[in-house]
């Protein structure tokens, strides 16, 4: 079962986590909050310059992009898989830290 291998991003990094989501909770429905706060961690992804972070199996699409921002500072951006007939994004596939925080030792949990 994937969810007894893949912890959720809010218990690795439960500092960032809350704080996307309180700038998202200003910004968009609840619902959206609590998906975002249900997020799996598969590991870093070393494919971006920023410290990104896998909310979904590698491979997955992500062509479109959203930025989360406080006080109109990006702080984050949220990489997500988009429907190809509807154009509404499906998936939030990645997550890549921009306010420069320590994100300490990244763990794997695929390892």
């Amino acid at each position: 079962m994937i969810a007894d291998r893949h912890p959720r991003l809010a218990d690795v990094f439960p500092d960032l986590v809350s704080d996307i989501a309180q700038a998202l909770s200003v910004e968009g429905p609840d619902s959206f909050v609590e998906t975002f706060k249900d997020l799996l961690f598969y590991g870093p992804c070393s494919d971006h310059g920023s410290p990104c972070l896998m909310t979904a199996p590698p491979g997955t699409p992500c062509p479109a992009i959203t930025y989360v921002e406080v006080d109109d500072e990006p702080i984050a951006m949220l990489r997500l898989d988009v429907d190809d007939d509807s154009g509404v994004a499906t998936a939030i596939t990645h997550v890549e830290v921009l306010d420069g925080r320590d994100l300490g030792d990244r763990p794997d949990p695929a390892n």
